[in-house]
């Protein structure tokens, strides 16, 4: 085997003078790992010294060797956290990613989590966030090395490269109070004007923090708005976000903007909206009727899919009692003969058997009609 001849290059490396040689030596370790993986309890001595190392170039590398053979050792980061902490801001950019995914997990296993008693959205306006001493009061008190991680990875929000702004972003995400979880909102929504790759994966991530803090970004809403020239993937992550950020004070102008959508020439983007729609009329009751009267208006539109995600949409909103079904239903099984897509066939039909009592005449004839024509139905 050449496992044992490379394990000697590398613990020679690994001591050697220059930081471009050791880093090297942490480049190896993770391949060294995958040839043999009976060598670990060798590598981790090694990941243990070039942990230790002072130098920038090489503790980036390191970092990313632990995560790849040990990454369950987090004794080893006990050691030399602060001083990870204390070299952020000076390690290359993609040690900075590195770094902070490492130190973000190591956050959330060994600190409290700070909004654990915080049951509800925080209620702060954005202006607030640039206050040093309004976040000192609002703030929970953390442990010094907790503060410390924060206060290291602040001044990279502010980075050119995306990544290392989505892992800071990330970190406040999971790991700061609510109240400083708005600092990270901000950088996420400066990146939305890079290229077109950088704003999908943003916005991915943008989707994955509202889903849970719908406040993170209400002050952003307009910048989620939708443009013609989007392309489809990104259309439908804003629209996912609109409708997570979706409010009592807001959820008006985001169904204005929802309605110029449902006329786009992109299918698949306004089924879409048509279903964020849906989604918007589960969340707020208030507007569960309105949402209902304009989805039925749609049941009359040129274009069948639109027709077609109408019906089921409708069909969700009354299983949650949102309305009187019964004009609703008489109506949608008028479009039985036209309709084609069969998840809204089916949905017509569903409606139908759970509310034939109060359709007495309808229900059997169209029970009738369907029968003579299920065996030439699409599966």
């Amino acid at each position: 085997m050449i496992a044992p001849i490379v394990m000697l290059a590398i613990r020679d490396a690994a001591q050697d003078m220059s930081p471009y040689v050791r880093k090297t030596a942490a480049h190896a370790i993770p391949k060294l790992y995958s040839l043999d993986n009976e060598t670990k309890p060798e590598l981790i001595l090694i990941i243990q010294k070039l942990l230790a190392d002072k130098t920038v170039l090489v503790i980036g590398s390191a970092v990313m060797a632990f995560t790849k053979v040990c990454p369950e050792r987090v004794d080893l980061i006990h050691q030399v956290y602060r001083k990870l902490c204390t070299l952020l801001v000076d390690v290359d950019e993609w040690g900075q990613v590195i770094i902070l995914n490492t130190l973000t997990r190591y956050c959330r296993t060994q600190f409290t989590d700070p909004n654990l008693h915080d049951k509800g959205e925080s209620g702060r306006h954005f202006y607030d966030s640039n206050s040093d001493s309004s976040d000192k009061q609002s703030s929970p008190s953390l442990d010094p090395d907790h503060r410390l991680l924060l206060r290291s990875a602040r001044p990279l929000l502010q980075s050119r490269n995306a990544a290392v702004v989505v892992a800071v972003a990330q970190l406040y995400h999971h790991c700061a109070p609510k109240s400083e979880g708005l600092l990270a909102a901000k950088a996420l929504v400066r990146l939305l004007r890079s290229h077109t790759e950088v704003q999908c994966i943003v916005l991915d991530v943008i989707a994955s923090m509202s889903y849970q803090r719908k406040g993170m970004f209400e002050y952003y809403l307009k910048n989620f708005f939708i443009r013609t020239s989007d392309p489809t993937r990104i259309k439908l992550l804003k629209l996912d976000i609109l409708t997570n950020i979706a409010c009592d004070a807001n959820v008006s102008l985001i169904l204005r903007e929802m309605q110029t959508y449902i006329l786009s020439n992109d299918k698949q983007f306004a089924a879409a909206t048509i279903q964020a729609i849906g989604r918007c009329a589960c969340q707020i009751a208030d507007i569960a009727d309105s949402c209902l009267n304009g989805l039925v208006s749609l049941l009359s539109n040129g274009n069948e899919a639109i027709v077609a995600e109408s019906v089921i949409v409708i069909k969700r909103l009354l299983q949650t009692k949102a309305a009187d079904p019964k004009e609703i239903v008489r109506h949608m099984t008028k479009l039985l003969d036209t309709i084609t897509v069969p998840n809204a066939r089916a949905a017509i039909l569903w409606l139908l058997g759970e509310h034939a009592s109060i359709v007495p005449l309808v229900a059997p004839d169209i029970l009738r009609k369907m029968a003579k024509s299920f065996p030439e139905e699409v599966r």
